[in-house]
This record gives C-alpha cells, sequence and structure tokens, in this order.
C-alpha cells in the first residue's frame, strides 16, 4: 500500500490578513493519516487560480509551479518509501535539509528525544553526554562552540585525537568506550536512514577501546564478614546492607528493578520481573526472570514493603505513584548512591579493602551461582541473552578450589606409588 498526499487549504478559521493556511495531507489508511503546515498563507481565490486552476496566468502560474514541486516532493518519497512507508521516515526526508541530515549534534539530539519517549532516561544521558563532549573537543580553541559537526569531519584519524584529548582529560577507557559505542550507533542510523553515505563509516578502521575489565565479585569469607557484621546501631547501615543482599539472592537483582516491583509480580513461591535495562529491546519475546521466595527474602519483605495495595502498587517506598521517567530516574541513582556509600562505610569499618557498589551484588551472585550451578544456570537466572555477557560477570573459582584442583591433577602419583609399594610386598 502506497501513501497519498494532496495540499488542501485550510478554511476554518481565517488569519488577521484573511488568508488561510496550506496544508500538506499524508493518508496512509483510514486510521494513519497527518497535516502538515507548509509555509504557504493563501486567499480561497489565490488558492482556486493558482493550485485549482487549469491554466493559471501571471504570479498564479508561478505560484502554481512552487506548489506542484510541493506536492510533487511528497510524492516522490511516499513512493519510494513504498511499503516501508512510517511517518517518521516520511518527515525526516520531507522536512530536513541536507545540511541538518549530515548534522551529527543534530542526530544525537533527534536519538536523545526517542530515548526519553522510551523512558530510556539513563541511555539518554549517556548519548547526552557523547554529544556534548565531541562538541567540546571541536571546539577547544575557538571562540564559540561549534554549532554543526558534519559527519565528514569524524574521520578516523579525528577519532584517535579525540580519543587522546579524553585520556588527557582523565577519562578512562570505559568512558571513552562508551561515548565511541555511541557514536558508532549514530553512525549506523543515519545510514540506515540514507542521510549519509556508508563510505563516510570511520569505524572500519578505527578501533574502539575497551577497558580493563575488573572481575568484582566477592569471596565467601567477604560476603560472610558483611552480612554477619553489627550494624544494629546503625539504621542507614542495616538498610543499606538489607537492599544489597536482597539484590545479592534476587538472581543480582539491579536496584532499578527492585524500585521497579509492584505487588501483581508477587505470587506465593515466587516473584517475577522484566529487567528495565533490556524491556525496549528485546520487546517482541521478553522472557521474565523468576525468584523463589525463600525464607531471606520472605523477610526482607516483610520488614521493608508498603502496605499491600493495589496490583499495580510498588512493593518498596522507592518510587511514589505519578512520578515522571527522569523523577524516577533520579529518585534510583540516589537510593543507588545512597547503598554504595552505606556499604562502603561498613567495608571501611571492617577493616577489608576493597570498593563495594551495588553492582558488586551482581558479580557476586553469578560467581557463586556459576561455582555451584554452572553457566548455563546464571545466565538464565541473570536474564542474558548471550553466554559471554554472564562470562563478563564471573570472577573464577576461588583460591581453594583451584588448589583442590591443581592437587587432584597429581593424583595419579599416589595411586603408582600405592602401587609399586603393593608389588614390593608380595615379592618379599
Amino acid at each position: 500500500m502506497k501513501a497519498e498526499v494532496s495540499l488542501y487549504l485550510d478554511t476554518r478559521r481565517a488569519l488577521k490578513n484573511g488568508t488561510f493556511p496550506l496544508k500538506l495531507h499524508v493518508y496512509f489508511t483510514a486510521k494513519m493519516e497527518r497535516w502538515y503546515g507548509t509555509d504557504y498563507k493563501l486567499s480561497k481565490e489565490a488558492f482556486e487560480q493558482s493550485y485549482l486552476a487549469a491554466k493559471p496566468r501571471g504570479e498564479n502560474k508561478d505560484l502554481k509551479i512552487e506548489l506542484d514541486a510541493v506536492i510533487q516532493k511528497a510524492a516522490d518519497l511516499a513512493k519510494d518509501l513504498g511499503d516501508s512507508f512510517t511517518f517518521e521516515k516520511f518527515e525526516r526526508k520531507m522536512f530536513r535539509t541536507k545540511a541538518s541530515a549530515n548534522n551529527v549534534i543534530e542526530h544525537f539530539a533527534n536519538y536523545v528525544k526517542v530515548l526519553d519517549k522510551n523512558e530510556q532516561i539513563g541511555t539518554a544521558s549517556s548519548y547526552d553526554c557523547s554529544i556534548k563532549s565531541i562538541t567540546a573537543y571541536l571546539s577547544e580553541g575557538k571562540k564559540n562552540p561549534v554549532m554543526h559537526i558534519p559527519f565528514t569531519a569524524l574521520s578516523a584519524d579525528v577519532l584517535n585525537k579525540y580519543e587522546q584529548w579524553m585520556v588527557s582529560k582523565n577519562n578512562s577507557k570505559t568512558t571513552v568506550g562508551i561515548y565511541m559505542r555511541n557514536l558508532r550507533a549514530i553512525f549506523n542510523k543515519a545510514i540506515a536512514a540514507g542521510d549519509i553515505s556508508a563510505e563516510l563509516y570511520p569505524f572500519k578502521t578505527y578501533k574502539i577501546p575497551t577497558g580493563k575489565n575488573v572481575k568484582k565479585a566477592l569471596e565467601t569469607p567477604d560476603l560472610n564478614a558483611l552480612y554477619t557484621a553489627d550494624v544494629s546501631t546503625d539504621a542507614f547501615m542495616e538498610k543499606a546492607r538489607d537492599y544489597w543482599f536482597f539484590s545479592y539472592q534476587c538472581n543480582g537483582m539491579n536496584f532499578r528493578d527492585i524500585a521497579e516491583l509492584k505487588f501483581k509480580d508477587i505470587h506465593d513461591t515466587y516473584f517475577s520481573f522484566l529487567r528495565h535495562k533490556t524491556k525496549n529491546t528485546t520487546k517482541e519475546d521478553p522472557t521474565p526472570i523468576v525468584v523463589p521466595l525463600t525464607s531471606h527474602i520472605k523477610a526482607f519483605i516483610k520488614k521493608y514493603a508498603n502496605e499491600k495495595g493495589k496490583p499495580n502498587d510498588y512493593v518498596f517506598p522507592i518510587f511514589q505513584t505519578g512520578m515522571s521517567a527522569k523523577e524516577r530516574h533520579k529518585v534510583n541513582q540516589n537510593f543507588i548512591r545512597f547503598v554504595n556509600q552505606h556499604m562502603q562505610k561498613l567495608v571501611d569499618q571492617l577493616g577489608l579493602s576493597f570498593k563495594l557498589g551495588t553492582m558488586v551484588a551482581r558479580h557476586s551472585f553469578t560467581t557463586q551461582a556459576t561455582r555451584t550451578m554452572g553457566l548455563e544456570f546464571a545466565q538464565e537466572a541473570l536474564g542474558h541473552t548471550t553466554m559471554n555477557t554472564t562470562q563478563n560477570y564471573w570472577k573464577g573459582f576461588e583460591k581453594d578450589a583451584k588448589k583442590s584442583m591443581a592437587e587432584k591433577l597429581m593424583e595419579f602419583t599416589t595411586i603408582k606409588t600405592t602401587v609399586d609399594q603393593e608389588a614390593v610386598q608380595e615379592a618379599s
């Protein structure tokens, strides 16, 4: 099915000068049609004697040529899009200038709007930081900040220099990698939309740096020390520790998912949830993560949950009904900061020498689950789509297990010695 286009004069209300706005009507189906404003304001007479006239004269002839060009451009775009027509694609090609289509800043801004609309506030913030960093680099030494960055300006050589600039500003390789992957995604989107040529893609030669993958899981003695420490005199530390271990017990549950948990998610023997982080990327067939209601988990819920209300009410007093996506993001970040600060305070009090944040709970669960049940179990419990992701969370085996295995590798020598001794005894 092809979209149909037409021009019409909106005569419902006249403007102050007696003219009416000329609009572009795009019809796809009965439930899919939109009206777009144009730069033209015409009287009924001018519209009839130009666009609607078979043989317009004078000024009306020139006006008809201009209006025909508008409708022809719209018709050609609708035809080119064919069955893949969407209003978003049509609007991008119809109303954006070549300069804006080649502007990296505008592509970032448009994608941030999409992410905000999808309530992916954290990801939107990451993309916003990326383009601000790139703009700051290209603006350095100039009187005014750069307002237009053509894709042609970001060659592999420029990206290498930008990476060096980032490192000189004390940014980690991990941060550089995040910003570069965001830029790579914008390049891919622009190429897919037909806004730029694939020949401009710089990531064929420029290689995105990867940060050192530090395994953050805690070993069993450290988990025991944290769990059994006396925190009865510090209510904040007790709350932070309880939430940290709740995350650890609940399949390394992300703190955003804890905050999002609702009463409808809790059942007789388990609760289930969809990960906030991936629900927009796997929405075709989202797989819920199932967490058994153990005695420890039940005790935590009883201690911290709101009084049971409606099915869509939040279980824990972190979010409030009616909060916007940005408000929920801010509250979640503040709560994570609270837990991190007080857990690190506990670590320091115990004289331990590691940094402890909420993500360590997820890594620790992965490591313990993998050692006990295997990678396949951990992958399912975490909701990972690939085994590689799970392996990135796994710290490996404990030192005692490695030592035990090393000793077992040489157990055959004991067997040989025993056989030799028995042979000597028989000979004697």
